[in-house]
């Protein structure tokens, strides 16, 4: 993440240019700078650039754990190959994804200070995989799948749609009614009865509330307030930032 320029930076990029060694090369004593770790930037794409090793071992832990389970449901209910890969690689990224929303670099990521209402809402547009899934899974309609995803863009245009002192319960409502309607109304099989319930924690306060961007719980500024459009801290940067 870009930081403002260091006092006497100037200067000290000049004499750099100037021929003066650099502070921690091989001159100065120090070990060379080293480079990206390998696969660095696997963890860039699938949790959020400047993302510690922590959040990365969690996220993927959480993702490849909610794969096998999915894997082993699908199996046992004799689902086609192409079935079983969809329903794999969409638990994958919703569990992985509502793990990865609620690290301290997705928020960094998501609510930085040029990230407006509409941005978070196609956000929520671009995961169609309720659809995609109806699709292959065998008992689930593609009618079903079209309602959870209509269902799940209409609450979250809810959610952006609320005034910020109430986002954040707004969120939680909507993602506690949509699991309930879920759980009621939807006729899929039980093997994929989870793609609704972990979607919305996913999108809705995963993705949409901003608290958690200087490591802690809340989405007050310095002074305490939320700025109007709902992100935290100044121009809805990191708090106190």
């Amino acid at each position: 993440m870009p930081t403002g320029p260091r006092p006497g930076g100037d200067a000290a990029a000049g004499a750099e240019g100037r021929g003066a060694p650099a502070r921690g090369g091989a001159r100065g004593g120090g070990r060379p700078a080293r480079g990206p770790r390998p696969g660095r930037w696997i963890a860039d794409l699938l949790v959020a650039p400047g993302a510690t090793s922590g959040e990365t071992g969690v996220t993927f832990a959480a993702a490849a754990l909610g794969a096998a389970a999915v894997l082993a449901g699908a199996l046992a209910a004799g689902w086609p190959p192409v079935a079983v890969a969809v329903a794999v690689l969409v638990a994958f990224d919703y569990v992985g994804g509502a793990t990865a929303n609620a690290t301290g670099a997705a928020k960094r990521r998501f609510h930085g200070p040029h990230r407006r209402w509409h941005h978070h809402l196609g956000f929520v547009a671009a995961h169609v995989q309720p659809v995609a899934a109806a699709w292959a899974v065998p008992g689930f309609a593609v009618a079903e799948g079209v309602v959870v995803y209509l269902a799940t863009l209409g609450a979250a245009a809810a959610v952006l749609a609320a005034p910020a002192r109430l986002r954040r319960p707004a969120a939680f409502a909507a993602t506690a009614l949509g699991i309930a309607a879920a759980s009621v109304l939807l006729d899929v099989p039980p093997a994929i009865a989870w793609l609704a319930p972990v979607g919305l924690v996913k999108l809705l306060p995963g993705h949409l509330l901003p608290d958690g961007m200087d490591g802690r719980a809340g989405t007050g500024g310095a002074d305490g307030r939320e700025s109007p459009d709902g992100t935290a801290g100044p121009h809805g940067g990191a708090p106190g930032r």
